[in-house]
């Protein structure tokens, strides 16, 4: 029997330069047979060397983390989220407290799901107006339709504001308060929307006459002068058709003038008149009567003169959202922060997932210095989360729906509520326990092939992963591991879990 060896190292580097050494010992020197990852924590200034992002870089395809995005999709709303979830660019948190942020985040999301099981938020309004806002600030006029999405953005994001703020107001503030800290500060451009909402008509696409003064004082002038010109017209056609110069009046519009159709062997009922067209068959002339003329030239006047205001007043908006572009790209990034949150949650909800606890180099101390056998990684009964994905998405249990599964909702206290579902989680595929004592500096995993190494390591590399972007976690009960700043593996034979189900 094949046995293979794998290393599992936990490390506390004292500087960078220690860190720069195992990178470069890392990339130099990786074993064709064995097997590493790299756990590192509480090191100085971890994002200043090009070679760490790198390594992480790779490290993440290596554990197959945009794979892992990929479950994610499902649960997101907005176009914007799922873009990030389907390239594997789901934010991860950069410090312990940001990552703890985010945990905090799927937590109230969870219980939001609960709370508004019979009308689930929809996030699903809220339009990416990113480009939009480039446009704006570029000095391009935007156009009806786009300053109607704008707005349609931000009556939405509004919208989801007062929600969240309703089901707080109806339960627990404490428990909402990680969801509408995310929206805490933004500013949701009331007057804006308002305005633009005085100015157009968007489910006509068109823009009011009371936008201005000047534009409806125009309009108004128009619309006397054309009935003026439709009767004169009128008049005209009915006069051409009683003399038998067109088989019945026909009043139309050539060369952005009014006009009326007489056969072309009776155009001298039209004295003075001005030719403007003729029909493909040449039977019908298409004129313009001498009295049309001076009516016509001042319709095209006139219509020149609102296209000319109307672009005035969609200049006049762009320019307020070119002026607001920040503070609506800010409100559009905290709204994919919601959007996430509930993702996670709802992902959570699927794989019957667990909150980890975060635990801190202080708090490992007082862990270490009260038990002679205490843990810096207790992670009991974790199911491999792609492996466990996987099942779940063949199974006919898999459903992408908010309100599904049950969860655990956990704390750094170490409290865990359960929340009730007639969904229950396979117990395939096969969960692990992964217990490192604190003080423990490097573990070597030693076994037959297809025995589980490989699985194992990914499981903890996942879970370190998925705990820094505020994902609960596949277990049996509530994981404690620490916060690390990077995560680094070698695996020499590139195997994917999913498509192999090395387990």
């Amino acid at each position: 029997m094949q046995v293979s060896t794998y290393f599992l190292s936990l490390q506390n580097p004292p500087s960078l330069s220690y860190r720069q050494r195992l990178c470069h010992h890392y990339l130099s020197k990786r074993p064709f047979r064995h097997k590493l990852i790299c756990l590192l924590a509480n090191s100085a200034d971890q994002r200043s060397s090009e070679l760490v992002t790198t390594l992480q870089s790779e490290t993440l395809k290596t554990l197959e983390w945009p794979s892992l995005c990929n479950y994610l999709s499902p649960f997101t709303s907005t176009s914007m989220a799922f873009s990030l979830t389907k390239t594997g660019a789901v934010p991860v948190g950069q410090s312990r407290e940001e990552s703890q942020k985010l945990l905090d985040q799927t937590t109230s999301a969870l219980h939001a799901l609960e709370a508004l099981k019979s009308e689930p938020l929809d996030l699903s309004v809220i339009e990416d107006v990113s480009e939009i806002l480039h446009s704006a600030a570029s000095g391009q006029v935007l156009t009806v339709r786009e300053l109607c999405r704008v707005r349609r953005m931000l009556g939405a994001a509004r919208a989801v504001s007062e929600k969240l703020a309703a089901i707080a107001e109806g339960g627990s503030l404490e428990r909402y308060t990680p969801l509408l800290e995310i929206l805490q500060g933004c500013n949701f451009q009331l007057e804006l929307e308002r305005k633009i909402g005085f100015c157009i008509d968007c489910s006509l696409s068109t823009i009011l006459g009371r936008a201005s003064e000047e534009l409806e004082l125009i309009r108004e002038e128009r619309k006397r002068n054309m009935e003026n010109l439709d009767f004169l017209l009128k008049e005209v056609s009915v006069s051409i058709f009683q003399a038998g110069g067109i088989d019945k009046p026909l009043i139309t519009k050539r060369r952005s003038r009014m006009c009326v159709g007489v056969k072309a062997t009776h155009k001298y009922l039209l004295p003075g008149g001005v030719v403007l067209n003729v029909s493909s068959s040449g039977a019908t002339y298409f004129m313009e009567p001498k009295e049309a003329v001076e009516l016509n030239n001042i319709e095209v006047k006139l219509s020149n003169s609102e296209k000319a205001e109307e672009m005035a007043i969609l200049s006049l908006l762009t320019s307020e959202i070119a002026e607001s572009e920040a503070e609506i790209k800010y409100l559009l990034d905290r709204l994919i922060e919601v959007d996430l949150a509930f993702a996670r949650a709802a992902y959570a909800q699927w794989v019957n997932g667990v909150c980890p606890i975060l635990s801190s180099k202080e708090s490992e101390m007082l862990i270490s210095n009260g038990a002679d056998n205490a843990l810096s990684i207790d992670i009991e009964g974790m199911q491999h989360p792609l492996l466990l994905g996987s099942f779940l998405s063949n199974s006919t249990d898999f459903i992408t729906s908010n309100s599904m599964g049950p969860s655990v909702l956990g704390n750094t206290s170490g409290e865990m509520t359960p929340i009730k579902s007639s969904k229950v989680v396979s117990n395939f595929p096969i969960p692990i326990d992964i217990k490192v004592q604190c003080g423990t500096r490097v573990v070597i995993i030693s076994g037959p092939n297809t025995g589980g190494k490989t699985a194992s390591m990914k499981t903890l590399g996942l879970a370190s992963i998925m705990s820094k972007a505020g994902m609960y976690l596949p277990a049996k009960k509530q994981p404690r591991l620490p916060w690390f700043d990077l995560v680094l593996a070698d695996i020499g034979d590139s195997q994917s879990l999913q498509q192999s189900f090395n387990i």
